[in-house]
């Protein structure tokens, strides 16, 4: 038995226990489960990277996650068309209960229903209908490129350089929705004056960065995106929390189509 096979070996047994785990165990198996994959062998450690580069939580939450109506398991997941983009999504999302346990079932509740209240129930139509056939085709996927080096051009999406057309609605609209944001902060109360004074600068910064031809994704989301987004968090409700979410939302489509 080679490397590779040792590591599907265990790969299949930690699958297991996350596929079977109840509410109290589940993060515990969820880390275990993504530590392993980082401890796969070249190419597949590489490729595992790669892959978890390709959709970011943050366009899970924006553009997969329709929000429930308020019944149970109502919300709907609008999954990529291409296997490794919506692997990259549904891997990443498995990847955010990895510390918050309350956060699997919220999402278990939302996603899927039940006929039982039972929390372990709920949080197994989850790990049913979505984790164990993403955990069989990620095992395909590895198996069939097992021998296959990730190509040397293909960089991290987030490192990928987003071309920006200046003359396009969108560009406008998400300027003018960055801009909405900032005025909405600057004047709000709730913020601490440092928070205020830091926001408000990152979000002229990333301003600026969008009035270049072309910006490093990495660098919007490092200072736009994780601003806005901790705008929208915080002042969920607020009327600061709407329009932060709005210029977010914005920013986010204007990379994806970029």
């Amino acid at each position: 038995m080679d490397e590779f096979d040792e590591f599907l070996d265990e790969y299949d047994d930690r699958a297991d226990r996350l596929v079977g785990a109840r509410y109290q165990d589940f993060g515990r198996a969820v880390r275990r489960f993504l530590q392993l994959l980082e401890e796969a062998p070249e190419p597949s450690a590489s490729r595992l990277k790669w892959l978890r580069s390709l959709f970011p939580l943050e366009r899970v939450q924006s553009e997969v996650m329709v929000e429930p109506s308020g019944m149970v398991g109502s919300g709907q997941l609008d999954w990529p068309d291409d296997n490794e983009t919506a692997l990259s999504a549904q891997l990443n999302l498995l990847a955010s209960f990895a510390d918050n346990d309350n956060e699997a079932l919220q999402v278990a509740r939302g996603y899927f229903y039940s006929r039982s209240n039972n929390v372990n129930d709920t949080l197994h139509e989850m790990t049913g209908h979505l984790f164990e056939p993403m955990i069989r085709d990620i095992r395909r996927y590895l198996s069939r490129n097992r021998d296959k080096p990730l190509d040397p051009g293909l960089a991290p999406a987030s490192d990928r350089i987003v071309r920006i057309d200046h003359n396009r609605p969108e560009y406008v609209e998400t300027v003018a929705a960055i801009e909405d944001a900032e005025n909405a902060a600057v004047a709000s109360n709730e913020i601490d004056p440092e928070e205020r004074d830091r926001i408000k600068f990152e979000l002229n910064a990333g301003i600026i960065l969008l009035k270049a031809q072309s910006v490093r994704q990495s660098a919007i989301e490092a200072v736009l995106v994780r601003a806005l987004k901790w705008l929208a968090e915080n002042f969920a409700g607020a009327a600061l929390g709407v329009v932060a979410d709005q210029a977010l939302q914005a920013v986010l489509k204007l990379l994806g189509s970029s």
